[in-house]
């Protein structure tokens, strides 16, 4: 219900309204002006002359297509002009409508009809009366519009009742600019660019009907090709005819729709060429496989090629490839491709079928070349194709081999192999080249353990290096004869030793008088090598003298030389005088030791003193057997022994202090001066310093704080509050001793009421504080104390 009366309500001031506006004026003209060529003066005329020339130039026509021979053309509107009571208030409005050009205004099938209206048109608008009296001039400039356009709209007061107003138009003008002039060039230039984007258009359908998908030798041309088309396209939609010349009512080309179907027919090509290039390699392979059918099958593998570029992990151009590889005698180049397929790529069920078939051709194929190889007498190319056919096996499941075929091959080819190598270490041998024979020979051992299932009984390469290492042992034994007969005894000895490593590293029969020659050899050296180390002991090169002595003793055991009289006198005198020197160096580390002792006593640093004596104590049990008389250094370590233990005490005490056990510091500090006074500790030289100022010029402020703890604990209230008052002008902070100095205030009250100490309570808190702003808390700890104390008695 009251949705229906504000309805109506609404209904009746509309009524009201419409009954309030009375029109009082209305007029409707037509107007039209020719636009010619003129020889008038003015800007005016000169840029419509300009106008008119540039529609001669282009060849501008009527829409009937007749070429006028100069050409002109007709500008027609309405104008309507209105007077309207409002009430209060009069409406004036002029506008005007229906603007039409006509006349010489077409240009290739394109009305220039908006180009060509003139930038200004001025009017001059009077509001009569009834007597047809100006009451008011109005002066207006404005475009003419194609859809119309106001000219005038104002609203002046009605004071006066009744009044036949009117309006009249007067002095119309149609102004042209270089604006205009420049429009009109605008649009001519737009309708030819207009014109080339038809004809781009016809060339772009004529050039994509050449983009063929199925052309996979130039697809990527005509990819490129089709991308360039595409992005003209792009372009010719940017520049949005449609919109600039309303060719949805005007299009003489029907260049709109030639867009639309250039976009269609590029989508399409789009569409196809992106499927064959991403199937490409299909496309490459089924030409392949179609000319390999033909019997073409060097043209087919160049497209197998392309389709493996295309898509590398594409098993069945791999196999097809791998198969021409093969038959064109690329062995090792089909080997590899069909492993990598089997091993390393995803097949389907058909290819790798085919791959399998092909792998096992291919194992035939290595055992053929083995075999060929073989024959030849070219082991090791045999050997090559035999362990790529092995390898083949072991890498590919499901491919069977036939072993046996494999194995003998192998072994004869092994076999034929080590008996070449031999063969040539033998010859080597027979020339006496014995560098080059036993590099065979150990080659050849190699070879034996690397093929051990097949050579493991052979001996033939063992003995080859036998005999070598025989030829070496007997030529050793020649050269230390030669350097024996010239005296040059180390000479000798070396290559006696060379020759006696050999015997007895290898089984050949050994030379009887080699024992006896090393002998004669080595008994110069060791006697030269015993006066040697005795030298050593001499100049206190005991490590040296040592040494030898030890070599010595190992050649003797060596050379069966350790009965003999001249060689075990002389070592008999090296390790005495080893003796004799181990003896004067512990007697001097002994003396060393003893006399820094005493120069450290002297210095009052009892504890390294006692260190000191102990260290040559020491020296002397090291070696009791030189019987060193170290009673000297026991008697000076007894001596010392309590200023020692005192100095430890308190390095003890240092130590905890380092560590922040400053209880156990303090508690060890007092040991060492109850020690100090019962082992009368001040005989030595020593001064104990108190604790109390031991701890006031302690640059540990915490420990300095815990020795006034320690003192308000000890019931020495003044010493703790001397010692703290210094603490506390170092700036140690008042807040970490708020309960000591409670503490010291409730013992000190506590004391004076046990002693009978009468005096007033705050005269004697500021006697204990000293009157210390920092010892607050003392002052009122003992205060507060007091009264407690006193209202307990």
């Amino acid at each position: 219900m009251k949705k229906a009366l504000l309805l109506f309500a609404v209904a009746l001031a509309s009524l009201a309204a419409e009954a309030q506006n009375k029109l009082l004026f209305e007029e409707k003209t037509a107007e039209a002006y020719l636009l010619k060529y003129g020889t008038s003066s003015g800007d005016s005329q000169a840029q419509l002359n300009s106008i008119i020339n540039i529609l001669k130039e282009n060849q501008v026509t009527t829409r009937s297509g007749r070429p006028p021979r100069t050409p002109e053309f007709t500008l027609r509107f309405e104008q309507q002009a209105q007077v309207t009571d409002a009430g209060e208030k009069l409406q004036l409005k002029v506008q005007a409508g229906k603007v039409q050009v006509s006349g010489s205004t077409d240009y290739k099938g394109f009305d220039l009809g908006e180009a060509l209206l003139p930038e200004k048109y001025k009017i001059k608008v009077q509001l009569l009366n009834a007597k047809n009296e100006v009451v008011q001039v109005y002066d207006r400039t404005i475009t003419l519009k194609p859809n119309g356009v106001a000219l005038l709209q104002e609203q002046l007061p009605d004071t006066a009742a009744n009044q036949n107003y009117k309006l009249r138009v007067v002095e119309e003008q149609v102004e042209y600019t270089s604006a205009d002039v420049q429009q009109l060039r605008e649009q001519l230039s737009l309708v030819r660019a207009y014109f080339a984007a038809d004809a781009r258009v016809l060339q772009a359908l004529k050039e994509v009907a050449l983009v063929l998908p199925d052309d996979i030798d130039r697809l990527p041309l005509h990819e490129r090709k089709l991308h360039e088309l595409e992005k003209q396209h792009e372009l010719l939609k940017k520049e949005n005819y449609t919109e600039k010349l309303n060719l949805k009512q005007q299009d003489p080309q029907r260049l709109k729709y030639k867009m639309e179907q250039l976009g269609q027919v590029l989508g399409e090509r789009r569409k196809a060429v992106n499927y064959t290039l991403a199937t490409i390699h299909e496309h490459f392979y089924n030409r392949g496989v179609s000319l390999l059918q033909n019997g073409n099958g060097s043209v087919a593998q160049t497209y197998f090629a392309k389709s493996v570029e295309a898509n590398p992990n594409f098993a069945p151009a791999h196999v097809q490839l791998a198969r021409i590889d093969l038959h064109n005698g690329y062995i090792r180049e089909a080997t590899n491709r069909t492993r990598d397929v089997l091993t390393r790529m995803r097949v389907d069920p058909q290819t790798e079928q085919m791959a399998l078939a092909l792998a096992h051709d291919i194992y035939a194929a290595h055992i053929t070349e083995g075999n060929r190889f073989t024959t030849r007498g070219e082991y090791s190319y045999a050997l090559e194709a035999y362990a790529e056919a092995r390898n083949l096996c072991s890498t590919i499941g499901g491919l069977r081999c036939s072993m046996q075929a494999l194995n003998d091959g192998e072994a004869r080819a092994a076999s034929g192999l080590y008996r070449s190598m031999v063969d040539n270490g033998r010859r080597l041998l027979a020339r006496n080249d014995l560098q080059e024979a036993e590099r065979v020979a150990q080659e050849a051992l190699v070879f034996q353990r690397e093929y051990e299932y097949v050579l493991h009984n052979a001996t033939e390469a063992g003995d080859l290096l036998t005999q070598v290492k025989f030829q070496y042992y007997l030529g050793f034994i020649d050269d230390g004869k030669r350097y024996l007969a010239q005296q040059n005894h180390r000479a000798a000895l070396g290559q006696f030793e060379e020759a006696l490593t050999l015997e007895q590293a290898y089984t050949f029969r050994p030379v009887q008088e080699l024992r006896q020659l090393s002998q004669r050899a080595a008994k110069p050296v060791l006697l030269a090598m015993l006066g040697e180390g005795y030298e050593q002991a001499m100049q206190n090169r005991l490590s040296n003298a040592r040494q030898t002595a030890s070599e010595a003793t190992a050649m003797q055991e060596r050379f069966a030389l350790a009965q003999d009289v001249e060689v075990a006198g002389k070592y008999k005198l090296l390790r005495e005088r080893i003796f004799t020197q181990e003896c004067i160096n512990t007697q001097a580390t002994y003396d060393k030791h003893f006399q820094n002792a005493q120069a450290l006593v002297r210095e009052k640093k009892f504890i390294t003193a006692d260190q000191a004596y102990e260290a040559a104590i020491n020296a002397a049990d090291g070696m009791s057997e030189c019987g060193i008389a170290s009673f000297t250094a026991k008697d000076g370590r007894a001596a010392i022994a309590a200023a020692a233990n005192y100095q430890r005490k308190l390095e003890e005490a240092g130590q905890l202090i380092g560590r922040n056990k400053y209880s156990e510091a303090i508690l060890k500090y007092e040991e060492a001066r109850v020690y100090y006074v019962a082992q009368q500790v001040n005989k030595y030289g020593l001064d104990h310093i108190s604790l109390f100022n031991f701890a006031k010029e302690h640059p540990n402020q915490p420990f300095t704080a815990a020795v006034v703890g320690f003192y308000a604990n000890q019931g020495e209230e003044q010493a703790s509050i001397q010692l703290l008052s210094l603490l506390l002008e170092k700036g140690y902070r008042k807040g970490k001793t708020k309960k000591v100095q409670q503490q010291l205030g409730q013992q000190l009250a506590l004391k004076d009421v046990q002693q009978g100490q009468l005096q007033d309570a705050k005269v004697q808190s500021v006697k204990y504080s000293q009157n210390n702003r920092d010892l607050k808390q003392l002052k009122k700890s003992y205060e507060k104390e007091r009264k407690r104390l006193a209202k307990q008695g």
